[in-house]
């Protein structure tokens, strides 16, 4: 099973650098792009810095549409193509300065990339009716991030696209759980999360992405 780490995003070099280094056991990293519509260091500089360390670890950048147009995904699709990126399409909240720019859909904005020969995907979130998950799922994506992702039987019934659904684990410790208390997705116990692997293993899961907001220590100590 391929591990991947989110990365939060920070304006000094060198905490990225460490982080970089701190997550070097997993097999690659996914990058938010201001997360909750808040400025934040870009991700492509983040892969970058990544991607000069690592050759070939596996890296997605997250891009929102709602602050950029056609043209920034064209040229965000050839910043892609030359550090060999991938990247995940997501509407985004409503950006908290300015006002929203974005008119592509997810769908649109992955045709365009994929146009560059870039692994191109897309959220799903599986709080959302199986229909409208399924019709997703249709799509010409290459991955799916599968957020409010509770367990197993959260994805029971999509056994189909297995292959390209990636579930965003969120990790509760005892250094984070306040912080995670705001937050609406469901969260796993650290002590579980080895079960939770396994069990998604068993099932037929290539590929997950795990996030301890705020302990970078817990995913830094993380084996599988």
């Amino acid at each position: 099973m391929q591990l991947l780490a989110e990365v939060h995003p920070k304006t000094k070099i060198e905490k990225i650098k460490k982080e970089i280094q701190d997550l070097s056991s997993f097999d690659g990293f996914d990058i938010p792009d201001s997360p909750l519509g808040l400025p934040s260091v870009k991700p492509t500089s983040i892969a970058a810095l990544i991607r000069e360390k690592y050759e070939h670890k596996r890296i997605i950048i997250n891009q929102r549409l709602l602050d950029v147009n056609e043209l920034y995904v064209h040229s965000l699709s050839l910043t892609a193509k030359a550090f060999n990126l991938n990247i995940v399409f997501t509407k985004g909240d409503k950006p908290k300065i300015g006002k929203e720019v974005g008119y592509l859909s997810s769908e649109e904005a992955v045709n365009i990339a994929k146009g560059y020969g870039v692994s191109s995907g897309m959220m799903i979130s599986l709080r959302k009716n199986r229909s409208e998950i399924l019709a997703r799922l249709e799509s010409n994506a290459d991955f799916y991030l599968a957020l409010h992702f509770s367990g197993v039987e959260s994805i029971k019934g999509l056994e189909e696209s297995f292959q390209k659904i990636i579930p965003y684990i969120i990790v509760k410790t005892e250094k984070n759980k306040e912080i995670l208390s705001n937050i609406s997705q469901p969260s796993f116990e650290g002590s579980k999360v080895r079960d939770l692997l396994y069990e998604l293993e068993s099932v037929g899961i290539k590929s997950v992405l795990i996030s301890s907001p705020g302990d970078l220590n817990y995913l830094a100590n993380f084996k599988f």
